[in-house]
């Protein structure tokens, strides 16, 4: 093979290495600290044959809705929730904010790994927010919980999922 052959394979080779990490990127979003997570988990209304958790008490209503949560390694925790609203109302009720906790394994242990700041749940049962939170050593079985009004003794929704 010629020189000139060589540089156009290798040329080619290069090129599709470029392409095959270029849509790997634009596949995760484009963004590179995928590896850095810790957390993501889906988020489900609570219903009312729902059990304690962690000796929180689900919401004294059903409630419908889905959203996601995710943690890095560096303490940054979105969350997104999307229609969360009393089942058969179409309306979030008097719940106007919500905070999320953290709570890890074993579900004795009745203290948050962290809970973040309230923040605004619109009439529609969505809400949308990032904060930095303190991250645990290590954390078993981890489970969020969506607390109404800042009650953190309740929950209306939890990570789950339903089929």
């Amino acid at each position: 093979m010629s020189l000139t052959k060589k540089a156009f394979v290798a040329a080619v080779l290069v090129a599709a290495a470029v392409f095959v990490t270029a849509a790997a990127a634009d596949h995760h979003g484009g963004r590179s600290h995928e590896h850095g997570k810790l957390l993501r988990a889906n988020l489900v209304g609570s219903i009312l044959s729902d059990p304690p958790i962690h000796a929180r008490a689900r919401g004294g209503v059903p409630w419908e809705g889905s959203g996601t949560a995710s943690l890095d390694r560096r303490g940054r925790f979105e969350f997104r929730i999307r229609n969360l609203v009393i089942a058969g109302t179409g309306s979030a009720g008097p719940v106007t904010t919500i905070k999320v906790s953290l709570f890890c394994a074993p579900d004795s242990n009745l203290v948050a790994a962290f809970t973040t700041d309230s923040e605004p749940l619109s009439e529609d049962g969505d809400a949308e927010f990032k904060q930095h939170v303190t991250v645990p050593a290590r954390c078993l079985a981890p489970v969020l919980l969506v607390h109404p009004n800042g009650n953190t003794n309740a929950y209306i929704a939890a990570s789950g999922f339903t089929s």
